[in-house]
């Protein structure tokens, strides 16, 4: 969800929502956007270089990371940070429906793009033009569709 946000240039809009809360990445997330850098994103930029932290798995953690990663539907970084937000009594943020799906069926909080989007407008973060282009912008670079996009914008008073 973080690399959704920095593609568009707006984790500032993670930022503002999550005011109250640590936003974090895993090592592994963070090892994936090394890699995505390597290959001359510069979107990668915008997550390191934001008051987003970066969070470890730690032994406790380990064996209910193990059990996630059985499951075919997510993979590494999603089961490291799964497993993390599970037993710190996090929320796990995800643009991925399967992952999502997984996180309900293993009681782990969840929030997708859908939510995060709806709270930005039911906050007025930004106005709904600006809404609009974000979620363009987000289809567009991101290479996603976000469905329910006039239930988002329906979040403006």
């Amino acid at each position: 969800m973080t690399s959704t946000f920095a593609k568009v240039n707006r984790i500032d809009l993670l930022e503002k929502i999550f005011s109250d809360a640590k936003l974090v990445i895993t090592a592994s997330v963070y090892n994936e956007l090394l890699e995505v850098k390597q290959y001359g994103f510069d979107f990668p930029d915008n997550v390191t270089q934001s008051s987003i932290g970066l969070i470890n798995l730690q032994r406790a953690e380990r064996s209910i990371f193990e059990d996630f990663l059985q499951d075919y539907r997510i993979h590494f970084g999603e089961a490291e940070g799964m497993a993390i937000a599970k037993c710190r009594n996090g929320v796990f943020i995800t643009n991925d429906s399967r992952a999502v799906e997984f996180c309900k069926e293993k009681r782990v909080k969840v929030l997708n793009l859908k939510d995060i989007l709806r709270r930005i407008a039911v906050e007025n973060i930004i106005n709904k033009g600006e809404m609009v282009e974000l979620i363009r912008a987000i289809e567009d670079k991101d290479r996603t569709f976000i469905i329910g996009a006039n239930d988002i914008l329906g979040g403006y008073k």
